[in-house]
């Protein structure tokens, strides 16, 4: 992973944002003062992401609750991050006066997803997990395809790790929502013809 640029001053979220190269490639993200580069996502972590955004969009486009978005750049509190998946309920999506989608979010996700890729710090997922549960984010997930495993992050309540057998409810988010963890990491093995 590249090393993060050096700065000749602190630059604010707002002089982040005036940046031309924060949606290049590698993704950056603003974090305490700092720019950080996001993991390039490898092919689990794109699988994850591309399913989970599926699993929480059937069971919430029927029902009018919201919509998931994969790497989507969330701003707020000095802080500007790109999550694997990010889902806003339906009063959370800002469309402008020609009922088009903004593009800028600047509050924290209803639901926020960090997937692991190789050579990521789980440190790092984790500390923005827990900074989104501590300011406004409902529900947060940490899933781990190479060790198998997903916490959950709520506000308030300590971090949940999943048993295998277990399952991800969406409660507040999503209530109803339940994705086992066996089907999240059932993703990854081959798929048999039948």
């Amino acid at each position: 992973m590249a090393a993060a640029p050096r700065l000749e001053h602190m630059l604010t979220l707002e002089e982040f944002l005036q940046r031309p190269e924060i949606d290049g490639s590698p993704v950056q993200e603003f974090i305490d003062g700092r720019i950080a580069y996001k993991a390039i996502p490898q092919l689990r972590h794109a699988l994850v992401t591309i399913r989970m955004c599926r699993a929480f969009d059937a069971f919430a486009e029927p029902r009018g609750i919201g919509e998931s978005f994969p790497e989507l750049r969330c701003n707020y509190l000095g802080r500007s991050i790109v999550p694997d998946v990010v889902f806003l309920l339906d009063e959370h999506i800002e469309y402008d006066e020609n009922d088009e989608l903004t593009d800028r979010v600047d509050y924290p996700p209803d639901i926020h997803v960090e997937i692991v890729s190789p050579g990521q710090s789980l440190k790092v997922c984790r500390e923005k997990l827990l900074h989104s549960a501590s300011h406004g984010c409902s529900l947060g997930l940490f899933i781990d395809p190479e060790r198998k495993f997903v916490e959950v992050y709520r506000p308030g309540v300590e971090v949940e790790q999943l048993p295998a057998d277990g399952a991800i409810l969406g409660d507040p988010v999503l209530p109803g929502f339940r994705l086992e963890v066996s089907e999240v990491f059932g993703w990854l093995k081959r798929r048999r013809s039948s």
